[in-house]
């Protein structure tokens, strides 16, 4: 009977593995608001994103925001302790400028697709971000993602952080 058991295990593990996208799973370990009660963006307590065997991005929850008009964005991005990228970045400029495509998915995260911002909740319910032409980098980002944000709005402020551990079987 044990036997049975551990190569019924195994076999879940092996599917598990093969259905993930190229072998990469990710998993979103922690997300946080930082900004208090009183934070303009907020990020469900619910919130979470998988890896399919498509190689997409399907987040699930919901993100509310308040209404703003200017979000300056404060940011690092840290893989394995090492800090990859930090920088500031004016969101409603950069979204003026993004493509369709880009606006689609920043939405999808609950990210504006233009400024200002009306109040509302945004919920990723049966949505995905395609992410088949980024599969052969995903070996460069595999690891401990570590995403903290700060963001000044003209009517409060923002934060999160965010741990994701992107991993091979």
């Amino acid at each position: 009977m044990q036997k049975v058991i551990c190569f019924f295990l195994i076999c879940c593990a092996a599917f598990e593995a093969a259905s993930a996208c190229n072998g990469y799973k990710a998993k979103l370990v922690k997300m946080e608001n930082c900004a208090g009660e009183d934070a303009i963006m907020t990020v469900g307590e619910d919130f979470s994103i998988k890896l399919n065997k498509k190689c997409e991005l399907v987040p699930s929850g919901c993100i509310m925001n308040k209404p703003f008009a200017t979000a300056m964005a404060k940011f690092k991005v840290q893989k394995d302790g090492i800090v990859m990228k930090e920088g500031k970045m004016d969101i409603c400029a950069a979204v003026d400028q993004a493509s369709t495509e880009a606006k689609n998915i920043l939405k999808l995260f609950g990210a504006p697709s233009a400024c200002p911002v009306a109040e509302e909740k945004v919920c990723a319910n049966d949505h995905s971000v395609d992410l088949t032409k980024y599969k052969a980098m995903l070996g460069m980002a595999r690891g401990h993602l570590i995403i903290d944000t700060e963001i000044k709005h003209d009517t409060g402020k923002s934060c999160f952080h965010a741990e994701i551990e992107l991993t091979k079987n």
